[in-house]
C-alpha cells in the first residue's frame, strides 16, 4: 500500500483538485441556469450535462495519460502489469465523496426524530450539494429527495477513470476521431 501511495499520489491530489475545479464550473452553470427556471426548467439539466461531461473528461484525460505512463514502463520491465490500478485510484480518490455518501444515507431515516441525524444530514447534503455541483441539475430534475444518489453519484467517475486507465494501458485513445489523422509520406 506504501508503495501504490508514493506512486500515484500526484494522481490522486490532481483527481481531487479537478474535482475541485468542475464543483466551480458546476456551481457557476446551475447558478446561471437557476437563475432563469422560472421560465425553463430543463435549464439545469442541460448545464449538469455540461458540467459533469468536464469533469468526466478531466477524469479521463489523467488516468488515461497514468495508464500510457504505466505502459511504457511496464514494456521496459520495469513494473509488472496491474490494470486494476485506474480503478484503486479513483475510488482512493473519491472516499470523501463515499463517506459524506454514507453519511447522508445514514441520517436520513433519522433526520425528522433526532437532532444529530437533521444536522448530520444538513451538513454532509451542504457539502455534496458544492463538491457535487456538477450534479445538482440532475439531482434536482429526478431525484431530489432520494439520499441514495449521493452514492451513486461517485460510480460515473469510477467507471470513466476505470476505463480510461484501461485504455492508456492499450495505447488506445477513446476520443481519437478528434486527433488530426497524419498523412504517410512517400519515399
Amino acid at each position: 500500500m506504501k508503495e501504490f501511495w508514493s506512486e500515484y499520489k500526484k494522481n490522486i491530489w490532481k483527481l481531487l483538485l479537478n474535482q475541485f475545479g468542475a464543483a466551480f464550473l458546476g456551481i457557476m452553470l446551475i447558478m446561471a441556469a437557476w437563475a432563469v427556471r422560472s421560465q425553463k426548467d430543463w435549464l439545469g439539466v442541460v448545464a449538469s450535462c455540461l458540467a459533469t461531461a468536464f469533469y468526466l473528461y478531466l477524469i479521463y484525460n489523467l488516468l488515461w495519460e497514468r495508464g500510457g505512463q504505466d505502459r511504457i514502463r511496464i514494456d521496459g520491465g520495469r513494473m509488472e502489469r496491474k490494470p486494476m490500478s485506474g480503478f484503486w485510484v479513483i475510488l482512493i480518490a473519491n472516499i470523501p465523496n463515499i463517506i459524506l455518501g454514507i453519511l447522508v444515507v445514514v441520517s436520513n431515516p433519522f433526520r425528522d426524530s433526532m437532532e444529530w441525524a437533521t444536522k448530520m444530514n444538513v451538513i454532509a447534503r451542504g457539502i455534496l450539494l458544492v463538491w457535487h455541483s456538477m450534479y445538482a441539475g440532475f439531482i434536482s430534475a429526478f431525484s431530489p429527495n432520494n439520499p441514495i444518489v449521493h452514492l451513486l453519484d461517485v460510480l460515473p467517475a469510477l467507471f470513466v477513470g476505470t476505463g480510461g486507465y484501461l485504455l492508456g494501458l492499450s495505447n488506445r485513445r477513446l476520443m481519437s476521431w478528434f486527433s488530426p489523422k497524419q498523412q504517410k509520406k512517400d519515399k
